[in-house]
């Protein structure tokens, strides 16, 4: 009997993209993001989809199926769209004994060997699922390193069928014991944040709540040292919701689940031309010392910024693990990724 924990490789063909912000510059994707989140899916008749929308300071960082990429790219010359074909990954079943949620309990098993053998990564994380996005291309290396701890499957349009790894492609795995070197600027926004979800029947009636969260958050100011943010996933019939405590605010009592784990992020980035995709092993960097420390995160990939989110009455801990990983004199660089973060 494999008794190894599984990975599968959904049947998602996907593209990043970034839409700089500027004024009145969201007005002009507007349609065309309601139309990718709310109803494509009415239009194909069909109930899968994968799509996430993500507000920071910066930028509204949106992941979708390649085939919506057509409706963002005729609105405007804000949008970035990096190259090449994604496709998520999930760890499905296994994983006992860990009492860590979210992205923590992945973190030795995925993200790092992963980061050791150059393979970048984009990381979603929503209420239910860690989605974990690779390039197409680095596929079939993917497989190879994560062979040694999951068996591994993927889907296509009838069934899911195991790709096979012969034990002598699987390679050996770096030393564990050797801390990653936090090398980016790192910070800790005053809001607070709620990880949660609505039933796929609530979306309609909670429709102009989405669309108000999602193109007007600046109509209610943020306090100081507070920073817009949030993430809006839906992948088939899962919706998600990342978000604070203002705009929470904007939808009635009891239509979101799990609003009383407060959560706070810690957001790690530092380049003008944005961290997203042309920098390595951020997931890895701060992955690493949390899930060691066996607290839970989440982590959401956007373009300029990575995003961990961390249990409220644990963020004085997290911080003080980070700057003591980020000054040990003993740290070293974890070996030369690749060109985009893992």
């Amino acid at each position: 009997m494999d008794e190894r924990m599984e990975i599968n490789i959904l049947d998602y063909k996907l593209k990043l993209t970034s839409i700089k912000k500027g004024q009145n510059v969201i007005s002009k994707y507007t349609h065309a993001l309601l139309d990718i989140l709310f109803l494509r899916n009415a239009r194909l008749q069909t109930q899968y989809s994968f799509v996430n929308v993500t507000e920071t300071d910066q930028d509204y960082s949106v992941v979708c199926e390649e085939s919506c990429l057509p409706l963002l790219k005729g609105c405007g010359e804000e949008l970035i769209v990096v190259d090449g074909i994604w496709v998520p990954l999930v760890v499905s079943v296994g994983l006992e004994g860990i009492s860590t949620a979210g992205i923590s309990k992945i973190a030795h098993s995925v993200i790092i060997p992963l980061a050791d053998f150059q393979i970048s990564v984009y990381c979603l994380s929503t209420y239910k699922t860690d989605y974990v996005l690779v390039k197409e291309s680095d596929l079939p290396a993917a497989c190879r390193v994560l062979a040694h701890d999951f068996k591994i499957t993927e889907e296509n349009s009838t069934e899911s069928s195991e790709i096979k790894i012969d034990r002598s492609e699987i390679p050996v795995r770096k030393d564990a014991a050797v801390p990653r070197l936090i090398t980016h600027r790192y910070t800790s926004p005053e809001n607070t944040f709620y990880v949660t979800s609505m039933d796929r029947c609530s979306v309609e009636t909670q429709a102009l709540a989405l669309i108000d969260c999602l193109f007007y958050s600046d109509s209610y100011p943020h306090g100081a040292g507070e920073e817009p943010f949030l993430s809006l996933s839906m992948v088939d019939q899962d919706i998600s919701l990342v978000l604070d405590e203002k705009l929470l605010s904007r939808f009635p009592p009891n239509v979101l689940f799990n609003t009383k784990e407060c959560w706070k992020m810690v957001k790690i980035g530092d380049m003008p031309e944005g961290l997203g995709f042309v920098i390595h092993g951020v997931v890895a960097q701060m992955s690493d010392p949390i899930a060691s420390a066996q607290i839970s995160e989440y982590y959401i990939s956007t373009y300029y910024y990575g995003h961990t989110l961390v249990p409220l009455d644990q963020i004085e801990n997290v911080m003080s693990i980070l700057e003591q990983r980020k000054n040990s004199a003993m740290a070293e660089v974890a070996p030369v990724e690749s060109l985009h973060p893992v």
